[in-house]
């Protein structure tokens, strides 16, 4: 009769008990419960440690035949060693499932904390960009033609940078060439200081020139979008898996956050 087990684990008949170790280790880490998952990583990580223990208490080949078993299946002995090797992977399959949501929990006490740092730094944002804007004269220190990579067809030029004295500003191509500015009145906000647009002046002739990029900007969608988060983190899903989910998400919006406030 066939052996069901080494099917399982990928074996032919007269496989030593080494060649089964590895093939259990392989694939009981493929299809691990941390690692896989796929719908029926469960079962399959089941079958595997049920065929492993099976196979080390009875043997591959009994009698070493080379193409069947002259065991009996449904002899006694043999129903309750595969009673015991089902156990055996379903004890296996459970403790690998604690052990996944130990960690998970474990990393969302620690998210937990860090969450509130992610939406109090984000209170402050949405404060600060509520508040009346301030204005300030300043000087253009220097201004810098940016080049961003267009695949295929090499750096293209796609920015200005501005910078003052006591600011940074990202306009889009174009809007300042042929100018000589010196002097601006650059509104921010107020606490922060974050430039949001600024009036260039040349010989009294005002140009107008909003911060193209920015926290506030192009990215301050991004704002409302980590209170969305944490909005279905903490009260629509409840999965650990989905809450891991989200606390991934929120943390990478929050350091793309982080890079932008400190880069503009």
């Amino acid at each position: 009769m066939s052996n069901a087990y080494l099917e399982i684990l990928n074996l032919e008949p007269g496989a030593t008990k080494g060649e089964i170790k590895s093939a259990y280790r392989k694939l009981s880490k493929e299809y691990h419960p941390d690692v896989n998952n796929s719908p029926d990583a469960q079962e399959k990580f089941v079958e595997i440690n049920e065929a492993y223990k099976f196979l080390t208490e009875v043997g591959p080949t009994p009698h070493r035949e080379q193409v069947s078993y002259d065991y009996n299946p449904y002899h006694q002995e043999y129903q309750e060693r595969r009673r015991r090797a089902r156990q055996y992977a379903f004890r296996q399959a459970a403790e690998a499932q604690r052990r996944q949501e130990a960690s998970i929990k474990y990393a969302l006490g620690i998210f937990n904390s860090i969450a509130y740092i992610i939406l109090t730094f984000n209170t402050f944002l949405a404060i600060d960009y509520l508040l009346p804007i301030e204005q300030k004269q300043e000087y253009i220190v220097s201004i810098i033609s940016g080049k961003e990579m267009n695949r295929g067809r090499g750096p293209q030029y796609r920015y200005d940078d501005l910078f003052f004295s006591d600011f940074k500003m990202r306009v889009s191509k174009g809007q300042i060439q042929g100018r000589d500015f010196q002097k601006a009145t650059v509104f921010s906000t107020p606490i922060f200081g974050k430039a949001r647009y600024a009036d260039l002046i040349d010989f009294g002739i005002k140009l107008r020139v909003n911060q193209s990029y920015g926290i506030y900007d192009v990215f301050g969608v991004l704002i409302p979008a980590i209170f969305m988060i944490a909005l279905f983190y903490r009260f629509i899903l409840h999965t650990l898996d989905h809450k891991f989910t989200l606390a991934i998400l929120m943390v990478a919006v929050f350091g793309f956050q982080l890079y932008m406030f400190f880069k503009f």
